[in-house]
């Protein structure tokens, strides 16, 4: 982890990359005050200000969340392949929200929030050689990249502190996003003859349930991706925590 022990906020991201689709999948985590400040804007917002969060409330956070971040991704594409979106496509977006939201606001909880998004990859997606693949995330946050079998990696571009990891085949990178939040894979793909050509599965890595998300213009690649989430929030970014 590249968190302070003490950070009140984290941000980890873990994508799989398969040759029909892609799976990114993010974890928010709240603690300490943070997470008072987080339950009380879904409380003061989505909800009624009593100071208790039920589940109607949470159910409605998810639904507008939801429906901010997919339509901020349609209007911002945050993959593409070869240098071009023009054959990724969004499918869903999914949330799997903290239990511990539920209750007193005023109830100190570690809150772990996974969100998940889909992409379907058209042809012409990859052909055998050399392509790329680039993620625009959040600068500084961890970054786990999971690749298919029958890549091979020639080099990376804006992953910091950057490590693999081989297993049967499969390529994992390792790092984090770079200042500019943008990551870029440089790859080598063998014959299709050699490969199935179908959708890794999930795994407890890419967790998928509702998706939760709030207005955001979607255009500012500078500030920080739940500070767009949740722009009322004002939670700490991580370049001050």
């Amino acid at each position: 982890m590249v968190f302070p022990v003490n950070a009140a906020f984290t941000w980890e991201n873990n994508i799989t990359v398969g040759y029909e689709g892609i799976q990114w999948a993010y974890t928010e985590t709240y603690t300490e005050a943070n997470s008072l400040i987080y339950k009380d804007y879904i409380d003061v917002s989505m909800g009624n200000g009593d100071g208790f969060i039920s589940a109607w409330e949470v159910l409605k956070s998810d639904v507008k969340t939801r429906s901010t971040l997919q339509n901020s991704i349609i209007e911002q594409m945050d993959v593409s392949v070869n240098g071009s979106s023009e054959h990724v496509v969004l499918t869903d977006v999914d949330s799997l929200l903290s239990p511990e939201l539920l209750g007193p606001v005023i109830q100190l909880e570690v809150i772990k929030n996974t969100y998940t998004t889909n992409y379907l990859l058209y042809d012409p997606f990859l052909s055998s050689g050399d392509s790329s693949i680039s993620f625009i995330g959040e600068a500084s946050t961890p970054v786990v990249i999971n690749m298919p079998e029958g890549v091979s990696i020639n080099f990376t571009e804006g992953v910091e502190n950057v490590s693999f990891s081989n297993y049967i085949g499969y390529i994992t990178i390792i790092g984090n996003f770079g200042p500019d939040g943008k990551a870029t894979v440089h790859f080598h793909l063998q014959s299709f003859e050699d490969i199935s050509a179908s959708f890794p599965e999930a795994t407890e890595m890419n967790v998928s349930g509702e998706m939760l998300v709030f207005e955001d213009d979607g255009k500012s690649q500078d500030s920080f991706l739940a500070g767009r989430i949740f722009p009322g929030l004002g939670i700490c970014n991580l370049k001050t925590a």
